[in-house]
């Protein structure tokens, strides 16, 4: 007798089924990130299309707070003002504008330096020569000349008071 061998099945093992996502759910998460998109290209859109919200304008602050003027600021002013009529009267607007500022924020700081008990009169010399180089077209050693005379000026002014 011959042996048969019995023939047996091997079922394969059985494996938990993994599942890829479906196309569907890739789509839905690519549709999910595209309105996303859109939304924000559509933004600028809506802000131009419907009534834009003003912006708050930024006012330049001056760089030195504007002190109350007193009798000797008004003074020190009126020198600093002597004898540059003409030459302020051929600025720009704009470099008018500039020139004021600096020169009041001179003013200031040479009234700091008069309230001390040792006046340093070259950082008083250099303050009117800085401000006084604004003026386009003019001579630098007149300029020199203006600053110490005007430094003279000031001086006397610190005797009076």
């Amino acid at each position: 007798m011959a042996i048969n061998p019995v023939e047996q099945k091997v079922q394969p093992e059985v494996l938990p089924k993994v599942e890829a996502p479906s196309v569907e759910v890739d789509l839905k998460l690519e549709k999910e990130n595209v309105p996303e998109k859109e939304s924000t290209e559509q933004r600028p859109a809506t802000e131009q299309a419907g009534p834009q919200k003003p912006r708050p304008t930024i006012k330049p602050r001056p760089a030195v707070p504007a002190p109350a003027k007193d009798a000797v600021m008004v003074r020190i002013e009126k020198i600093m003002e002597e004898g540059l009529n003409d030459s302020y009267q051929r600025l720009s607007p704009v470099a008018k504008q500039e020139f004021k500022l600096k020169g009041e924020q001179a003013a200031s700081q040479i009234r700091e330096l008069l309230k001390s008990t040792h006046v340093k009169v070259k950082k008083i010399l250099r303050l009117i020569l800085d401000w006084l180089r604004i003026l386009p077209g003019v001579n630098h050693f007149f300029l020199e000349q203006e600053a110490k005379i005007k430094t003279d000026k000031i001086i006397a002014l610190k005797d009076k008071f």
